[in-house]
């Protein structure tokens, strides 16, 4: 009698989970948040931020939060939490607002650090991911606020290229993507396919030297630089992942138990996917409603006189 030894050998290593614009925006989203920023009441800026921690640091772009002109940061700064659905309409949308205030900022390299004063209880964290492991052509997506768009837009596209110390300034790297930007989309997130977030999106090219118009060219601030200068400031946030390099990997066809949980969080199941489960094109999440971001402001900040009152009385004391 003839006995046969089956052998079934175990993939090298288990594929990378990698969710649809759907889902991504669906899991993420209600961690980016809108943020308004003004000194009186009347000019201002917004953009976008990204909570990172269940206590309420938001990380985001200096320039939406602080005052160039006088080196500080505004007198003001609003915090808007993603509603559960996105209408257009700015009296259902923005109605979870809370205050916030600066932990700490870099102009040059374009970061700051944000910290909801109180009010907010259960915040959905986005994690930081190793950029290091990510590649020109993968694809990505991005959360945030063009103007002249919709609230918690989202878009799409891939890494088109990497820059070092971009406009000169050391240490500042860049990821280059077509994923669209537009005045609003500051501070917010870019997200890998496995939702977590490798860069932080601070500007877009929009006119040559000579007038012509760009498009499709905008740059994201590596999270590795984030992570890097957040730890200088005391706020040490690790990584969601770390990709595992070449040399890591078994010889054998057994599979390598994975060291660093993955995040479960949007409770999804690791299934495989196919060709089939990927939709040949994202579906629009919001209504297409613009609005004008200086509008925004103002409308949302009537109370900001009684706010001023109460700063002159503290200083006459």
């Amino acid at each position: 009698m003839l006995i046969f030894n089956i052998i079934i050998l175990l993939p090298l290593f288990s594929p990378v989970i990698a969710f649809t614009p759907k889902e991504l925006y669906q899991q993420i989203g209600p961690g980016v948040v809108l943020i308004l920023s003004t000194d009186d009441g009347k000019r201002g800026s917004g953009g976008t931020g990204s909570v990172i921690t269940s206590d309420g640091m938001i990380l985001t772009n200096a320039h939406v939060v602080i005052n160039e002109d006088a080196n500080r940061p505004k007198r003001r700064i609003d915090i808007y939490l993603k509603p559960e659905r996105v209408t257009g309409n700015m009296n259902k949308d923005l109605t979870r607002r809370f205050d916030a205030r600066v932990i700490a900022y870099d102009s040059q390299l374009d970061l700051a650090i944000l910290k909801i004063e109180k009010g907010a209880s259960t915040l959905k964290v986005i994690e930081l991911g190793d950029p290091q492991g990510i590649s020109i052509g993968e694809s990505v997506v991005a959360i945030g606020h063009p103007e002249t768009g919709g609230l918690w837009t989202l878009t799409t596209g891939s890494i088109s290229a990497e820059i070092e110390n971009f406009n000169g300034v050391n240490g500042k790297d860049v990821f280059q993507t077509e994923a669209s930007f537009n005045r609003g989309n500051s501070g917010g997130p870019l997200l890998d396919q496995r939702g977590y977030m490798i860069g932080i999106n601070t500007s877009i090219s929009r006119r040559s030297a000579d007038g012509l118009a760009i498009t499709a060219i905008n740059f994201s601030i590596k999270s590795s630089v984030a992570k890097r200068w957040l730890a200088n400031k005391g706020i040490p946030v690790s990584y969601a992942n770390k990709p595992a390099a070449k040399s890591d990997m078994p010889a054998s066809g057994i599979k390598k138990e994975i060291t660093e949980k993955q995040d479960d969080s949007a409770g999804h199941k690791e299934e495989k996917k196919n060709e089939k489960d990927v939709p040949k094109e994202p579906e629009a999440l919001t209504e297409k409603n613009p609005y004008n971001l200086d509008k925004l402001i103002l409308d949302q900040m009537k109370d900001m006189e009684d706010f001023m009152d109460e700063m002159r009385q503290k200083f006459k004391k």
